[in-house]
């Protein structure tokens, strides 16, 4: 049986919808069957298929509503169609909806490979992972690296210390009703610096707090006595998942200290197998992550779009494979992390 992931459980997805950041009037209408959503755009999902989408236009065809099996805006590999029997009840469901097709992301390798002998494709892309290779602390991670590495690294954390930011570790559960307003606000920062909307709000993240008080904490940097910004975090089993990040302004090197090298202290103190960092971000090759390959399968109702979109993806994932090995050889290691087990 799969490992339950926090990431597919009740206490993760409901207060997404309870309190609006999914739902019909924002294009995520969930359906009867947990983590499926019946969606009008593909924002949010982290598999990109916008390509797709043009294609269909081009062609005069809608290609929304589409059926995406997902946990919304978390990245996160996880069991999400477990047998043959789920695959054609969200192959029916899409059929009596109208969808164009179905979209399972993120699953385990052995998911993706079951449902392309059923007919679906399967889908690659790189993803960003650490992974803790037994280290008695920060310093012996170090050790691993070459030293040009382990001196990047020991001055970039000297600089923020240099530059007076003090770092804290706070359980969600535990931050008081002025400390909500201020991460939050550090959170929607990097939205509105884009021009976006959050796709999170203050009651969703407080919701998480309440229901997974164990496993939610934030890792928060002050200077002269204020939060100035803030990455959180979700333990999942053997594996702490850097979610989101947050600060008022620039701030030099911050956000590696909060997003990378607090996560692997934690994930080290903690004997917490991996440290997964989504799946975007070559810059963390060069400070101790390995580029790996994430799943996804898709159903495509039109025969048509089907094979060239099969097409399209054989080429792609020669691509994807190819840069995975090429990112391989610009680690951080001293030897092929292979060699490191």
């Amino acid at each position: 049986m799969p490992r339950p992931s926090l990431f597919t459980s009740p206490a993760y997805l409901e207060p997404l919808a309870e309190t609006g950041c999914v739902g019909a009037a924002v294009g995520w209408e969930p359906l009867p069957m947990p983590g499926a959503y019946l969606k009008a755009h593909s924002w949010g999902e982290f598999v990109f298929d916008q390509a797709f989408a043009n294609a269909y236009a081009q062609h005069g065809y809608d290609y929304y509503p589409k059926l995406s099996v997902c946990t919304p805006f978390t990245p996160v590999p996880a069991s999400r169609v477990a047998d043959s029997a789920t695959a054609e009840q969200l192959v029916a469901l899409a059929r009596q909806l109208g969808a164009t097709g179905v979209h399972a992301l993120f699953l385990p390798l052995h998911e993706a490979q079951a449902l392309e002998s059923d007919g679906w494709l399967h889908r690659e892309q790189p993803r960003y992972v650490w992974h803790n290779r037994g280290y008695a602390d920060f310093e012996h991670f170090l050790a691993a690296l070459t030293a040009k590495r382990r001196k990047n690294i020991r001055r970039e954390r000297r600089l923020v210390i240099e530059a007076g930011y003090r770092i804290e570790w706070r359980a969600a559960a535990d931050l008081s009703t002025v400390e909500w307003q201020r991460v939050f606000a550090l959170y929607a920062a990097t939205y509105h610096a884009r021009g976006q909307s959050p796709y999170l709000n203050l009651a969703c993240l407080q919701q998480w707090a309440r229901r997974l008080p164990l496993a939610f904490w934030f890792c928060l940097a002050y200077q002269q006595g204020e939060c100035v910004a803030m990455a959180y975090y979700f333990e999942d089993g053997d594996r702490l998942c850097g979610r989101h990040w947050g600060a008022d302004g620039v701030h030099a090197l911050l956000h590696f200290e909060l997003c990378c090298y607090q996560g692997m202290e934690r994930a080290i103190q903690r004997g917490l197998q991996l440290l997964d960092a989504g799946v975007q971000g070559e810059h963390k090759l060069l400070r101790g992550f390995d580029a790996e390959l994430s799943h996804s399968a898709h159903w495509f109702a039109h025969p048509g779009f089907r094979s060239a979109i099969a097409h399209y993806l054989a080429r792609e994932r020669q691509m994807v494979a190819d840069e995975v090995s090429a990112l391989g050889a610009h680690s951080g290691y001293r030897y092929a992390t292979s060699e490191l087990e």
